[in-house]
């Protein structure tokens, strides 16, 4: 390729891959193969991935599931238990505890990018953050700059280490997702932002094994494994019962013995697995 060929190839127009428009460089953007896609089909992915990391057939099958995505957002809009903040702000989270899943409003990317959820068990962590900067003058206090949430993913390699108790990989987004709540005042969002690290701990359990102060009875995790326990120990009633009627199982004892898996689940994964099972119903419908 001569040195106008590659002049051409970097700043002449050049054919989306996906709609077949020819488009300039500042309209689009290259993707893994050396080909290219425009803004219009790069809104018809997620907002959160780097198109660059993948070939033509993986972005097809991603558009794909971002269709799903937004036929699952008309399905759920309106359905969520709360919202933090609960208007105003750049950023929010949504939490869709009934359906296994939370959703980052965006007041800016909303209408140029799909709506999409994400599950509560493709998450691997999340903590909050506080960027301040230093002050112009020595003995001042540090000058504000924003509050929010980060969350990472899981990705296949932390599933593989097996510390990730009902977990699953997520299939397109690799980053950490910053979620921004407050970038104007110290004072405002801190709330917010605790609110959500404390919505979250409830998702993942992360208070199960305590009790409070004037409880002395069994914690929520220990109850869970309770239940647990009795659902399994039922089934042998179950077994023999079956071996009676000649190794035939009725319908009433296919549902003991999927609800003792579910609490053996849930048991097994501090509760998450409620959540996956739910999330899995909303799926189905779409």
């Amino acid at each position: 390729m001569g040195f106008g060929d590659r002049l051409k190839k970097t700043f002449g127009k050049q054919e989306c891959a996906f709609c077949g428009n020819e488009v300039g460089m500042l309209k689009r953007d290259k993707i893994k193969g050396g080909e290219f896609i425009c803004h219009d089909c790069r809104r018809t992915c997620s907002r959160y991935i780097q198109v660059y990391r993948l070939t033509k057939d993986e972005l097809l099958g991603h558009m794909e599931a971002m269709k799903r995505q937004n036929k699952l957002y008309e399905m759920l809009e309106g359905k969520a238990n709360t919202s933090v903040p609960s208007a105003g702000n750049l950023e929010a989270i949504e939490f869709y505890d009934d359906y296994g899943m939370f959703r980052i409003r965006d007041r800016d990317k909303d209408g140029r990018y799909p709506m999409e959820f994400i599950r509560y068990d493709q998450v691997a962590s999340y903590e909050r953050y506080l960027e301040e900067g230093e002050p112009d003058e020595p003995g001042k206090p540090k000058v504000f700059g924003e509050w929010g949430v980060d969350i990472t993913l899981v990705g296949a390699d932390e599933l593989l280490e097996g510390e990730l108790k009902g977990r699953r990989a997520h299939p397109y987004i690799n980053e950490t997702l910053r979620v921004r709540i407050n970038d104007r005042d110290k004072h405002i969002g801190e709330l917010e932002v605790n609110q959500i690290i404390s919505h979250f701990d409830y998702i993942f359990g992360v208070n199960d094994n305590t009790r409070g102060l004037f409880n002395f009875g069994l914690t929520k995790q220990q109850k869970r494994e309770g239940e647990a326990l009795k659902a399994m120990g039922g089934l042998f009633g179950a077994a023999i019962k079956a071996a009676k009627d000649g190794g035939e199982i009725s319908e009433e004892t296919k549902t003991q013995v999927q609800d003792a898996m579910n609490k053996a689940d849930d048991a097994a994964t501090g509760g998450l697995a409620r959540y996956s099972r739910l999330a899995d119903e909303a799926e189905a419908k779409i």
